[in-house]
């Protein structure tokens, strides 16, 4: 059976199980808005031992950051606050 060396597997190697979010003071004072059906995304996540870019979809945003969905490979999904400037188009910056 060959070994999955993926991107994907490589990313869930070297983190922790969730990602480091951004505090309510860094999120804003203002509420959330919520995104029904929100763009998929490619979004820089911090975790404490490593950098990683995931590919998520966007639920919420406020003026500075944005709150996106990321789904691992095992089936079980995450929510992550992030800076908007984290967050790219799919394929940009590649």
């Amino acid at each position: 059976m060959p070994a999955d060396v993926s991107r994907a597997a490589v990313n869930e190697f070297l983190t922790r199980p969730y990602p480091v979010t951004l505090t309510r003071e860094e999120i804003g004072p203002e509420p959330a808005v919520p995104v029904a059906d929100g763009d998929v995304v490619d979004v820089w996540l911090r975790f404490v031992e490593v950098r990683v870019r995931e590919r998520a979809v966007v639920v919420a945003y406020t003026d500075r950051a944005v709150q996106v969905e990321v789904a691992r490979r095992d089936g079980s999904r995450y929510r992550v606050w992030v800076w908007q400037g984290a967050v790219t188009t799919p394929g940009r910056d590649r």
